[in-house]
């Protein structure tokens, strides 16, 4: 488990940095496109591992959170290759919403932490 909660720290670490770069910058830079698949690595990784020791996957608003999330941030990476590819409009439509797709990401992180 100790494994499992580093990934998914990582993937908070990763997916913020890149997110507030990005925000920071006003532009996509492909270090952070590359920021971004580690931090999605991390979290599928995590995921399925904690899934995987926990004996599979259990409802609850931190499992709808976190499988939402997960989606979110794949379709995030993939709007960031096409806006990294496409720049212009398609860039700033990007940093416009980037934020919102990391406090979606962030409410599932914030309801895994243990009470």
């Amino acid at each position: 488990m100790p494994l499992a909660v580093i990934l998914i720290c990582s993937a908070l670490v990763l997916y913020t940095v890149a997110i507030w770069s990005e925000r920071l910058k006003k532009r996509l830079l492909p270090w952070m496109l590359i920021i971004f698949i580690f931090a999605l690595v991390c979290d599928i990784i995590g995921t399925s591992m904690m899934g995987y020791q926990n004996g599979g996957l259990v409802f609850s608003l931190h499992s709808v959170c976190g499988f939402l999330a997960l989606i979110i941030m794949l379709i995030h990476l993939l709007w960031a290759v096409d806006a990294l590819a496409r720049g212009g409009r398609c860039q700033e439509l990007f940093t416009k919403y980037s934020i919102w797709a990391w406090c979606l990401w962030l409410l599932a992180f914030i309801t895994g932490i243990p009470k």
